[in-house]
This record gives structure tokens, C-alpha cells and sequence, in this order.
């Protein structure tokens, strides 16, 4: 069942809020800043591509984590999603996409 939810169901959901917020033209929760000012329409763009990625990992790691029964399972799933939200961070400002 904890395949399932965290597995499918969960990355499912945050792919729909990141299809969302790219059509709606905002910024996700995860790498929300105050102070961002968006200079480039690209960044929607890397923001639903990285995010989208992030979403197919975290699958990929629970359904290897149910396979093999390896524990300490929320590490690699908290490491994923954080490690690419930030990296969608760095990409952004290094291609200067945000002020």
C-alpha cells in the first residue's frame, strides 16, 4: 500500500500541481522566493521539466526500495526531492531567468 501512495499516487499529484502552476505561470512552493523577479518564460519551462523528473525518481526509488526492502527510505526520497528543487534554484539564477 506504501507503494502505491508514496510510489504512484503522491508524484502523480505533484505532477499535476507543477502542470498547474506552468500554465498558470507561477512559481512552486518548494522554490518560492520573495524575492524572484522572472525575467524569462523559460523558467516555467525548467521548472516543469526538473520537476517532472523529481516526481519520475521518487517513483523510481520507492518501487526499488519495495523490491529490495531497503529501509531508511525517507533519506533518499527527501534528498531527491530537495537535492532537484535546489538545483532548479541554481539553474535559474545561473541562466539568469530571475532577478
Amino acid at each position: 500500500m506504501a507503494v502505491i501512495c508514496f510510489g504512484v499516487i503522491l508524484p502523480a499529484l505533484f505532477i499535476i500541481y507543477n502542470i498547474i502552476y506552468y500554465f498558470n505561470k507561477k512559481v512552486i512552493y518548494t522554490i518560492k522566493n520573495n524575492n524572484f523577479v522572472i525575467v524569462s518564460n523559460d523558467f516555467f519551462k525548467i521548472q516543469l521539466y526538473l520537476s517532472c523528473v523529481n516526481a519520475i525518481l521518487i517513483s523510481i526509488i520507492v518501487f526499488v526500495w519495495d523490491k529490495f526492502d531497503f529501509e531508511f527510505i525517507a533519506l533518499p526520497v527527501l534528498l531527491v526531492f530537495w537535492g532537484i528543487n535546489y538545483l532548479i534554484k541554481y539553474i535559474i539564477k545561473v541562466k539568469k531567468y530571475v532577478e
